[in-house]
């Protein structure tokens, strides 16, 4: 071999020396064996690879720190930075300087920010959110007229509710295009006034999803007078349309099914509704049955008591002193006018005899007339409490009926409302007595 030999330490300093001569790179790759950041110096490491090579990376702690999104494996970046040779392990490293996402985490970063921005407008707010009718009689379908979609969502709306409507409004729903084409459809079906949109399409890439992460269209949704509903791709698929619309469905089947119940669901529901009103009408029946029952119970006694009230009331008058003596207002009178006369008897012996005659004569008008106001007066009592007596439950007792009562103070009104063996209570004209129930007929 020429020459003399040389170190490992010489020949490493001499490639870092070579490599420092080197200009800056802009490179693009993806991200694998992501490590970092270190516990103590805080600096990342990983390996940005294409499909033929693969290159150690160094990302300091000052650059990491700067960067607003997560390093991690699989995420494609783009990288810029020099060379260096890392001269312990004779490593040749790619020292990053700055670094930023590419391809489909660069759009997912911007439509995160996108989607941050309308939330803060409050576009994606709960109070935002119009209400969709649980059976809708028409709706607009907003997709493309070409590929499955179409006729998967009219299959569906056939197959839950064939009385459902469908206004179409067709539109595209991918490409640079897409998102005014989209736009336009929507004013088309909320002109229509149906009772909900349908704003669908089928799975695809993020890419090939991103006219539903479009502002235009997240801000058309939003300033609908009609609700939206959107089925955008498959489950894991989520835009901003989904955001902002509605509801949110994961799939166009599935938005189709959500604004048409089928038949038999709409039969259990009125079901049960019929079922829970016949309930409650049967409670509140049952209620005002013990209402009229507790009643019934009371009205006897409230009538013997108010009946006994009256005839108190009668007997009090009977015993006041001008229906028991109507004279003995005349009485006094004449006492008086007597006394009057003995004083003047021997002043005006004349005068007082012709006033004696004819207070006197006065005297026997009125004790006639207060006999018989007194008389018509008294045979009014009687014939009220005669009307009063006729009334009475206890006249009726008197005349050989009864009041049969149960155990609990309820009439018995039918001979079927009582059992063998049972004990009643009979209330007679002078008392009541207690019995047994041995036997019941028919009434015959």
């Amino acid at each position: 071999m020429p020459g003399e030999p040389i170190s490992v330490t010489e020949v490493v300093g001499i490639a870092k020396r070579a490599v420092k001569g080197l200009p800056s790179y802009t490179v693009m790759g993806e991200i694998s064996s992501f490590k970092g950041p270190n516990y103590r110096s805080g600096h990342c490491y990983f390996e940005l690879k294409d499909e033929s090579s693969v290159m150690s990376v160094v990302v300091w702690r000052s650059v990491a720190r700067r960067l607003d999104f997560e390093i991690k494996d699989g995420l494609e970046v783009v990288v810029r930075g020099d060379f260096d040779v890392f001269a312990p392990q004779g490593r040749l490293n790619f020292i990053v300087s700055s670094i930023e996402m590419s391809g489909e985490g660069a759009l997912r970063k911007k439509v995160a920010a996108l989607a941050k921005r309308l939330a803060a407008e409050g576009l994606m707010a709960d109070e935002a959110k119009r209400p969709i009718p649980v059976f809708c009689e028409r709706v607009a379908l907003v997709t493309s007229l070409s590929g499955s979609v179409k006729d998967d969502v009219l299959r569906t709306l056939a197959r839950r509710n064939p009385l459902v409507e469908v206004d179409m409004a067709a539109c595209s729903v991918q490409g640079s295009a897409a998102p005014a084409s989209i736009v336009r459809a929507l004013s088309v079906a909320e002109a229509a006034g149906p009772d909900a949109i349908l704003l669908v399409r089928g799975g695809g890439s993020y890419e090939d999803l991103m006219a539903f992460n479009d502002e235009r269209v997240a801000r058309a949704i939003a300033a609908s007078t009609v609700p939206v509903v959107t089925g955008i791709g498959h489950e894991p698929d989520v835009t901003i349309a989904d955001m902002v619309a509605d509801r949110r469905q994961s799939t166009p089947t599935a938005a189709a099914e959500s604004v048409a119940p089928s038949f038999s669901q709409l039969v259990a529901s009125i079901d049960g509704r019929a079922n829970r009103m016949g309930a409650e009408a049967a409670r509140r029946l049952e209620g005002l049955a013990v209402l009229v029952d507790g009643l019934g119970g009371q009205l006897p006694a409230s009538l013997v008591r108010m009946i006994e009230h009256r005839r108190e009331v009668l007997g009090a008058l009977e015993r006041t002193r001008p229906l028991i003596d109507p004279g003995y207002l005349t009485e006094d009178r004449l006492l008086d006018l007597e006394r009057q006369e003995e004083r003047m008897a021997d002043a005006l012996p004349r005068g007082i005899a012709r006033q004696r005659e004819r207070m006197e004569g006065q005297a026997l008008r009125l004790g006639a007339s207060a006999r018989r106001i007194g008389e018509r007066e008294r045979h009014r009592l009687q014939g009220l409490a005669s009307s009063l007596e006729a009334l009475s439950p206890l006249a009726v007792l008197g005349r050989g009926y009864a009041i049969v009562r149960d155990a609990g103070g309820r009439v018995v009104a039918r001979a079927g409302d009582t059992a063998l063996g049972q004990d009643l209570s009979v209330l007679l004209g002078d008392g009541s007595i207690d019995v047994e129930v041995t036997a019941i007929g028919d009434g015959d």
